[in-house]
C-alpha cells in the first residue's frame, strides 16, 4: 500500500528531501568557504583604507606645519635682507 502525494511515492519525497538537505547543506559549506575569506579580505581592506586615511590626515597636518615654518624662514630671510642692504648703504655712505 504506497501513498501518493503530489504524484510522488513517500519514498520518492524522502529521496527528494535527502537530496534537497545534501545540497542545501553543500552550498551552506561552499558559501562558508567562499565567503568567510572574503569577509575576512573586506575587513583587511577597511582596515588598511583607514590607516591610510589616517596617515593621509597625518602627513597633511606635518605638511601644514612645514609650510608654517618655511614662512617663517622666508619672513625672518627677508628681514635680515633687509638688514644687510641698510648696513651696505651705510658703510658705503661713510666710505663716499
Amino acid at each position: 500500500m504506497h501513498h501518493q502525494f503530489f504524484g510522488l511515492f513517500i519514498d520518492e519525497w524522502a529521496s527528494l528531501v535527502a537530496i534537497g538537505g545534501g545540497l542545501g547543506t553543500a552550498i551552506a559549506l561552499i558559501m562558508q568557504a567562499v565567503l568567510l575569506p572574503l569577509k575576512n579580505s573586506i575587513d583587511n581592506l577597511n582596515q588598511t583604507i583607514k590607516a591610510l586615511g589616517d596617515s593621509t590626515k597625518d602627513n597633511a597636518h606635518r605638511i601644514d606645519k612645514l609650510e608654517d615654518r618655511f614662512e617663517e624662514h622666508l619672513g625672518e630671510a627677508k628681514v635680515r635682507n633687509n638688514r644687510i642692504k641698510n648696513l651696505e648703504q651705510e658703510v658705503f655712505k661713510k666710505d663716499r
